[in-house]
């Protein structure tokens, strides 16, 4: 269990509140029951789930397919253990990122962590 992980992914449900709050996690995620192979992003933010659970070793969201339509909506499962990456998104002119979250690369370096700013 990733300490800090755990404390970004809370920091993260909290800041949903706020629809000005953007977040993209890049993960090998569950998508309609499929392993997804690569590290893709997901877009977080305030419009764009409908529900949010947190369990142990995972977040499970539904991720809604059109902003106008709350009844057109799928399922997806982030294992912690398959998250590479967490940015925060400013929502501002700028557009800038700020990387919460860095996995380690595959050639086997330490996990790398950004600290809130």
């Amino acid at each position: 269990m990733d300490l800090y992980l755990h404390t970004i992914i809370y920091q993260i449900i909290a800041d949903l509140e706020n629809v000005s709050n953007h977040y993209i996690i890049y993960a090998r995620y569950l998508f309609f029951g499929q392993q997804m192979y690569g590290y893709e992003p997901v877009y977080l933010n305030r419009n764009s789930i409908k529900d949010l659970s947190l369990y142990e070793d995972n977040l499970r969201c539904r991720m809604m397919l059109d902003w106008g339509n709350a009844d057109d909506s799928f399922s997806i499962v982030i294992p912690f253990e398959f998250i590479r990456e967490i940015k925060k998104v400013n929502s501002d002119a700028s557009g800038s990122r700020q990387t919460l979250f860095l996995q380690g690369n595959k050639q086997g370096s330490d996990s790398c962590y950004m600290p809130f700013q």
